[in-house]
């Protein structure tokens, strides 16, 4: 057990890595196991698929602060028996009920991100901070990955296979905490350090003060929101406009998680040491929203999967230089605070993009997610343009 002793960043990152690996599994079978087991109705798949962000919103700042009060291993391991439990439930469903249950407590459980932060800054260095927390961002990059290749192979089992499958998965990451995680809080430390990971209204009001600071918070808002329009639609119309199969749909989301990996791990690397990083913003987000704009007007997978590998070269570029902007212009001894609101300002995103793309896909035509979403991700570009030169 001494080595697990010197690594506990390695075993965070495991932990993530693999329920992360979990939430891949499922993320493309969604919006079809909503319509075809339930008869769920095209808005209904959006608030279904958007229910785990918004529970995640809502229950960081919990996990966060109880983390800070009675350790960061507790909360670990208990975020990831909910999510054990979530992942049995979504097997098990009998109902479009159970089903929101299943969604709602994966995102209660998947809320102790929070309490992964918080562990990385309890055990490593200011100056090696972004290094650590890097790795939540590598884990869940190789999490999306994996799993829709995973999830698009179990699919052809039935819809329950892959529930239960996460549910494995989690209760690894669950063992592997309990058994090899030591705890990282020194409680008796008066100055510890604590990572806000919640959205504060009195924060984000100061965060907004700021001229650039604020504008680019409010730049990863749209970001996330004009790409979450087609969290839920994507896989609707991928079945039903370009026929692809459940796996496939599975498929096509690990193509596009191995090309934002390749980008984020490579090219991003390689650019970033030639090119400003404002540049890199806004030639990603005019990528992502050629992308977006694209996506309905693919006529067959070839050019769809050009189309893809586009827009995950445009969010492989982007988001990283957005975030890294957004440290470089915030005061250093604010930087916790700004990480909280970010995250919150990108969780709230992630709620409101699925629910808006899933009701525009309904009540306007198939098209109008992508299209809203490449609109926002073009006001973008000008906002980038006429404040950040």
């Amino acid at each position: 057990m001494h080595w697990m002793k010197k690594t506990p960043l390695t075993i965070i990152f495991l932990i993530v890595f693999i329920d992360l690996l979990g939430f891949g599994v499922v993320i493309p079978i969604i919006p079809s196991y909503a319509e075809h087991g339930f008869g769920a109705s095209d808005f209904i798949i959006g608030l279904l698929v958007a229910s785990f962000s918004f529970a995640q919103l809502l229950f960081t700042p919990i996990w966060g602060r109880l983390s800070d009060q009675y350790g960061r291993r507790p909360i670990l391991l208990f975020g990831l028996f909910l999510t054990v439990i979530a992942y049995v439930l979504f097997g098990l469903a009998n109902s479009l009920s159970l089903l929101f249950a299943s969604r709602l407590l994966a995102g209660i459980g998947g809320a102790n991100i929070s309490a992964a932060q918080a562990y990385i800054a309890d055990v490593t260095k200011p100056e090696e901070r972004a290094k650590g927390m890097g790795l939540i961002g590598a884990a869940f990059g190789l999490g999306f990955v994996f799993g829709p290749f995973i999830g698009g192979v179990l699919v052809g089992f039935g819809y329950s296979v892959p529930g239960f499958a996460a549910a494995a998965l989690s209760l690894m990451a669950l063992i592997t905490a309990l058994l090899a995680l030591p705890e990282s809080l020194n409680r008796e430390d008066p100055s510890a350090e604590r990572v806000v990971s919640h959205l504060n209204l009195r924060m984000l009001a100061n965060a907004l003060r700021g001229p650039r600071i604020g504008m680019l918070l409010l730049l990863f808002f749209l970001i996330t929101f004009g790409y979450a329009n087609i969290y839920a639609t994507f896989p609707m119309i991928s079945t039903r406009q370009f026929g692809f199969s459940d796996r496939e749909v599975g498929y096509l989301f690990g193509f596009i998680g191995i090309i934002g990996a390749l980008t984020q791990g490579l090219l991003i690397r390689a650019l970033s040491t030639r090119i400003e990083e404002r540049v890199l913003f806004l030639v990603g987000a005019l990528l992502t929203m050629i992308g977006l704009t694209c996506i309905p007007f693919s006529t067959s997978t070839m050019p769809l999967l050009a189309i893809l590998a586009v827009l995950s070269v445009g969010t492989g570029i982007m988001t990283p230089s957005c975030l890294s902007l957004i440290s470089r212009y915030s005061d250093p001894t604010q930087q916790g605070s700004i990480l909280g609101v970010n995250q919150s300002l990108g969780a709230l995103g992630r709620v409101l993009g699925p629910v808006w793309g899933a009701f525009v896909f309904a009540a306007i035509g198939t098209s109008w997610p992508f299209l809203t979403g490449g609109a926002v991700l073009a006001i973008v570009v000008i906002l980038v343009r006429r404040t950040l030169w």
